[in-house]
């Protein structure tokens, strides 16, 4: 068996990783999809190195290279080893209660990301709520917003926030215990634990962390998970440890989650995260070009292109500007400008002109900019957020389909025709004092193609 540590384990294989790197023998993509995020080396036998990957593509591929590992690892180690690959879920054969023991202490391990703290997080309208209960959380936890309950929709940043708070806490508070753990690893985990008889053991690990991070809690569907998850939330709470979760709806949109738990989770902070305004997901693309506006010149009006066109997802923003640069380094122009970004993006789709406009088109373009679902901008629910995004609807169902304020009104939960004039005469009002709502219309009259 081993005679090294996890910690050991781990530090051999991110050097090994290195090296590999190093080599050059794959692109970024491919080296960072494929090697860095889903491998780690389970254990080193004598002369005997076992790897273990998620999925058959993953230790296919790496089965190509098999050599190059060997070597790189054999450098690190300074002693000739042989490599084996294994999935996850085979690992069970070797040798089962220590492989049982390895594979909880795996889940365990520290899976924060450096590069996503506080610093890196550009606060906007859409986040600010959000951001300043994280930063809550950080500082006073388990005593005002537990469990914090962040929520919106795929790629505005609420995993970025859960990274934040670990980061945070282990650079000031070395001694906490934090815990970053996705909703599906966390239900294998447990459903592992059962069939291995380590339950005790594993609620042991978990009720030892002062910060508890799940992310994607709306996949945590398992019932008996559910059920030990339960206890364990009600322990981490009455003990004062911090819960953060994120989910792409609200809590109480939770579809296959226990009643007590929904009740739970809705007893402490809920806050959204929407798409990020203009402003913001520019400031979020400079943020984004530090270190690297060297490399290439790049227009100021290319900023508010791809700012305008991506803002309803940071991740697609922040690949536009990815795909942007790769595309010049191929192409080779003098500058990035307009034209050239503009004939780069011209095969992405928005919804063509001479389609047929219709109100649950424009519910569906406004929800997405504002980070909201349907049913929050057709229920009663009166917050800022929610508000602005339905008077923005109406004013729009108004306008490009000439509909009478009652079938209007029967589009946003059977509303009453007085409610919706008067939502509608708010954001005419809006429109002309702020310019940020100009822009938001604009933003969306431009996502459903109308001129």
């Amino acid at each position: 068996m081993s005679k090294f540590a996890s910690i050991q384990l781990d530090q051999i294989w991110q050097k090994t990783l290195t090296l590999i790197n190093e080599n050059a023998h794959f692109d970024d993509a491919v080296f960072n999809a494929w090697f860095k995020e889903d491998s780690s080396l389970y254990d080193i036998d004598g002369e005997l190195a076992t790897i273990i990957v998620p999925f058959k593509i993953n230790k296919q591929i790496m089965m190509e290279s098999i050599d190059l590992i060997q070597e790189k690892l054999s450098q690190v180690l300074d002693q000739p080893v042989s490599c084996q690959i294994l999935l996850r879920n085979e690992v069970d054969l070797l040798q089962p209660s220590s492989a049982v023991r390895r594979r909880n202490e795996i889940m365990f391990e520290d899976k924060i990301k450096k590069e996503y703290t506080f610093d890196s997080f550009v606060v906007g309208k859409n986040n600010r709520e959000a951001y300043a209960a994280a930063m809550s959380a950080c500082h006073y936890p388990g005593k005002f917003n537990n469990p914090l309950f962040i929520f919106g929709n795929s790629g505005l940043g609420k995993t970025h926030l859960l990274h934040a708070i670990g980061n945070f806490v282990k650079e000031n508070k070395p001694d906490e215990k934090v815990l970053y753990i996705y909703s599906e690893d966390f239900v294998t985990l447990l459903i592992e634990s059962m069939k291995n008889k380590t339950v005790e053991e594993v609620k042991e690990m978990i009720c030892s962390v002062d910060y508890l991070l799940i992310d994607d809690i709306q996949r945590l569907k398992q019932s008996t998970s559910q059920e030990i998850f339960f206890n364990l939330y009600n322990k981490l709470v009455s003990d004062n440890k911090q819960i953060v979760i994120t989910s792409d709806i609200h809590p109480t949109e939770l579809k296959g989650i226990e009643n007590r738990l929904i009740s739970r989770f809705s007893s402490g902070l809920s806050v959204s995260v929407g798409s990020p305004e203009f402003e913001t997901a520019k400031a979020i693309l400079q943020k984004k070009m530090e270190g690297r506006k060297e490399e290439i010149m790049i227009e100021d009006e290319v900023l508010d292109y791809l700012a305008t066109r991506f803002s309803s997802d940071v991740r697609k923003l922040e690949g536009s500007l990815n795909e942007l640069f790769f595309k010049a380094i191929l192409y080779n122009p003098e500058k990035i400008d307009l034209a050239f970004t503009q004939e780069i993006f011209k095969e992405n789709p928005v919804i063509a002109v001479d389609d047929e406009l219709t109100p649950k088109k424009i519910k569906k373009a406004v929800c997405e900019y504002y980070g909201l679902t349907r049913t929050q901008i057709e229920s009663k629910l009166r917050t800022k957020n929610i508000a602005n995004a339905r008077h923005i609807a109406v004013y729009l169902c108004r306008k490009h389909l000439e509909m009478p304020f009652v079938k209007i009104g029967f589009e946003f939960g059977n509303r009453d025709h007085s409610t919706i004039m008067a939502s509608y005469e708010k954001m005419v009002k809006l429109l002309k004092e702020k310019e940020t709502f100009q822009q938001a219309l604009l933003q969306i009259e431009n996502k459903l193609g109308i001129k």
